[in-house]
C-alpha cells in the first residue's frame, strides 16, 4: 500500500543522495564506486587508455568527470598531498612538483585528449587509497554535498534559475500525489537534471503542468519516449537512469513505510534527520546515538541492491525468516550480498563483504570472510562466524518459525480462490509449472499484499528463484554500467557544479 505521508525536506534530499546517487550513480553491480578513481573505458596493454566518447576519470557518490571539472581535479590532488605528508610513507606517497603536475595533467583529460594524445593509464592506487580513507571519504562527501544541494535547492521566487524539483513541487500532480509517489516523481526529475542539465526537464515538467502528464508512470513513460532504445534493445541511457533510480526509491518507500517494530524504521528515521551526514561523520562519537555508524552503513548498503533489500525490509517488518546469499566466494572470486533475518534479529553484507549484524539488540560490525553459511538437515540456516580462531553461531534462521507481528501477516495464507472479473480463479489450477509462481499469482489476484510478500519471498528462496534472480541481477548489471557510459558521453551537458 502506498504510503500516504507526504515527503519531507529531509526525505528530498535522501532521495538525491542514495537513490539518484548510491543506487544509480555511485555503483554497478552492487559495489560501491563512490571512494575511488573509475575510468569510462577500457585499458589495453601497457596501460593505453581507450575511453568511451568524452569520458574521463571520475569518482564520487554522484558521479564527477574530472575531464569536464578540471578544478575539481586540481582540489582532489591538493588534498591528496595534504593527506600523503601525514602518512608513514610519505616519500613514497608525495608527489614532487613534476610528478604533480603530470598527474594533474592526466587526470584534467577528456576522453577525447587522451584518445587525440594515446594517453596511458595513471597508476591509481595511491589516490584510492586516499579516496578510501577518512579525509578521502570527507573531501567526496563534501562534492556530494554541493551536488545533493544543487538538485534539491528550492527558494519562493518563481522563475529565479528553478530547480527541476522546485518546478515539480508546484505542480498539481506532485501536491496531490502520495508520498511514495512524491518520491518517484523527485526522484526521476532530479536524475534528469543530473544527467542532462536543463536539456530535457523543462519540456517534460511543460506537459506535466498541462495536464498531460498525470502519474509517475505517464512521467516515466515520457523519459522513456525521449531517445530510441539501443541496437540491442536495452533501454536508452535516459530510460535506464530512471530505472535505476526508480530501484532506489524503492527501497526508500520501504524504508519510509516500515513498521515500527522494525529495526530498520528507527535506523532510517535516525538517518533521515540528517541524510547528508555522510560516513566519516557518522561513525564520530555520538552520545545521542552511539549505533548511527551501524545503521548508516546499513541504510547506504541496501541502496546497492535494491531488490534484495526490499526483501529483507519486508521479513524485518513481519519479524520473519528470510536467509539469502552465501558469504563465500563465488566462481572468479566475486562474492553476493547477504541478507538474514530471524525475528528482530539480521544480518547483512553487501558484495564487498563488509556488513552488520544486529543480535539481540547489538549491534557490531561484521565481515562475509569470517562467516559460514551452514544448511541443517531440518531446514534450518546457520552462519556461523570465526573470531579469534573460535568459531561460533551467529544466527540461526528456521523458515518455520512463526513471524513475530501477527498483524503483519494475518493474511500471509494463500486463498484457494479468489474472484477476477466475475470469473473463479483457483489457486490449485496451476497456469505455471512452477507452483511458486502459482502462490504469487493468486494472492496477487486475491489483492493480498502480504500474502504477495511471503509468496516471493518464498520464490525467492527456492533454487528457481536464486537462479531467476542472478539473471536479474547480471541484466541489471549490465543496463547500469551502460547507463554510467552513456551519462559519461554526455556528460558536457549537465552534471556537476561547483557552489
Amino acid at each position: 500500500m502506498a504510503n500516504p505521508r507526504l515527503l519531507t525536506e529531509n526525505e528530498l534530499r535522501a532521495a538525491a543522495y542514495f537513490a539518484v546517487g548510491v543506487t544509480s550513480e555511485g555503483s554497478i553491480a552492487g559495489r560501491d564506486v563512490a571512494y575511488r578513481l573509475s575510468f569510462a573505458g577500457n585499458v589495453r596493454a601497457g596501460g593505453r587508455m581507450e575511453p568511451v566518447a568524452n569520458s574521463g576519470y571520475s569518482f564520487g557518490t554522484l558521479q564527477i568527470d574530472l575531464g569536464q571539472h578540471p578544478d575539481v581535479a586540481r582540489d582532489l590532488l591538493e588534498d591528496y598531498q595534504t593527506w600523503a605528508a601525514t602518512q608513514p610513507d610519505r616519500e613514497a606517497l608525495e608527489l614532487a612538483p613534476d610528478r604533480y603536475a603530470a598527474t594533474l595533467e592526466s587526470l584534467q583529460r577528456t576522453g577525447r585528449e587522451m584518445r587525440a594524445t594515446n594517453a596511458t593509464d595513471i597508476d591509481r592506487s595511491s589516490i584510492n587509497r586516499f579516496l578510501a580513507s577518512d579525509d578521502g571519504r570527507t573531501f567526496v562527501h563534501g562534492l556530494d554535498t554541493q551536488h545533493v544541494d544543487r538538485v534539491t535547492a528550492t527558494d519562493t521566487v518563481v522563475g529565479n534559475r528553478d530547480s527541476a524539483l522546485e518546478r515539480l513541487q508546484r505542480t498539481d500532480l506532485y501536491r496531490n500525489a502520495t508520498g511514495d509517489e512524491q518520491a518517484e516523481l523527485a526522484g526521476m526529475f532530479m536524475k534528469l537534471q543530473n544527467q542532462a542539465g536543463h536539456g530535457r526537464w523543462p519540456g517534460l515538467l511543460d506537459r506535466v503542468e498541462a495536464g498531460a502528464l498525470t502519474s509517475p508512470a505517464e512521467v516515466k513513460a515520457g523519459i522513456d519516449a525521449f531517445l530510441p532504445n539501443q541496437r540491442n534493445g536495452n533501454p536508452d541511457y535516459l530510460e535506464s537512469g530512471a530505472d535505476n533510480t526508480l530501484r532506489g526509491i524503492s527501497v526508500l518507500n520501504a524504508l519510509r513505510g516500515a513498521d515500527a517494530a522494525n529495526p530498520l524504521s528507527t535506523a532510517w528515521a535516525n538517518l533521515s534527520a540528517n541524510p547528508l551526514i555522510g560516513p566519516v561523520a557518522a561513525h564520530q562519537p555520538n552520545a545521542t546515538n552511539p549505533n548511527l555508524g551501524f545503521e548508516y552503513d546499513t541504510v547506504r548498503s541496501l541502496f546497492l541492491t535494491p531488490e534484495q533489500s526490499r526483501r529483507f525490509i519486508s521479513a524485518l517488518d513481519e519479524g520473519a525468516s528470510l536467509a539469502e546469499g552465501s558469504p563465500a566466494r563465488q566462481a572468479g572470486g566475486s562474492r553476493q550480498a547477504g541478507f538474514y533475518v530471524s525475528g528482530n534479529d539480521f544480518v547483512h553484507w553487501n558484495r564487498s563483504g563488509q556488513g552488520q549484524a544486529l543480535i539481540g539488540g547489538q549491534w557490531r560490525s561484521i565481515h562475509a570472510e569470517n562467516l559460514t553459511r551452514v544448511r541443517n538437515a531440518d531446514g534450518t540456516v546457520e552462519l556461523t562466524i570465526n573470531e579469534d580462531e573460535h568459531r561460533s553461531t551467529l544466527l540461526r534462521v528456521d523458515p518455520r518459525a512463526p513471524a513475530l507481528r501477527a498483524e503483519a501477516s494475518a493474511q500471509t495464507e494463500t486463498r484457494q480462490t479468489v474472484e477476477v472479473d466475475a470469473h473463479r480463479v483457483v489457486a490449485g489450477a496451476a497456469p505455471f509449472d512452477n507452483r511458486h509462481l502459482n502462490d504469487i499469482l493468486a494472492t496477487v489476484l486475491a489483492g493480498d499484499d502480504a500474502a504477495t510478500r511471503r509468496a516471493m519471498g518464498e520464490f525467492a528462496r527456492s533454487a528457481e528463484g536464486v537462479a531467476f534472480a542472478q539473471r536479474g541481477a547480471d541484466l541489471i548489471a549490465s543496463r547500469q554500467a551502460e547507463e554510467q557510459t552513456a551519462r559519461h558521453q554526455t556528460s558536457e551537458q549537465g552534471g556537476f557544479e561547483r557552489g
